[in-house]
């Protein structure tokens, strides 16, 4: 009996120390982006490029009417940048753009409410043929 409940006890404590470090995925992505890939985070597509916030907005419309999708939405200043659209199949297209530095900035890319991975890659793409 009392095996049984310290099997119980460490199965609960490895839970907890898995839900406590979850968080170590993020840095893991982070890292990954940092590196001059893309991460996948939360049904998101992340990347960071060496270019300013204003560039990759440029880059990112002229990409979005490259693939034949309207802006519907296009909120934008020098350091941020919130862009939506929309898929002819309905899928939403959700596009933030944040500056890091003078000279970087960061992209988040997702497409529909649970995220499409294969169109998010396209507009990515899109996107670094018009830098």
């Amino acid at each position: 009996m009392l095996k049984k409940f310290h099997g119980f006890v460490f199965s609960v404590f490895l839970v907890f120390c898995l839900i406590a470090t979850s968080g170590c995925v993020a840095v893991v992505a982070g890292a990954a982006v940092g590196a001059g890939g893309y991460a996948w985070v939360k049904s998101a597509l992340i990347k960071e490029f060496d270019v300013s916030s204003v560039k990759l907005q440029e880059a990112t419309r002229k990409a979005l009417r490259d693939l034949d999708l309207d802006l519907l939405i296009d909120d934008s200043d020098r350091l941020t940048a919130k862009i939506t659209s929309k898929f002819a199949d309905g899928k939403s297209v959700g596009i933030a753009i944040n500056a890091i530095t003078e000279r970087s900035s960061k992209i988040k890319i997702r497409v529909g409410w649970v995220g499409d991975k294969m169109k998010s890659e396209m507009i990515l793409n899109a996107i670094g043929s018009n830098l």
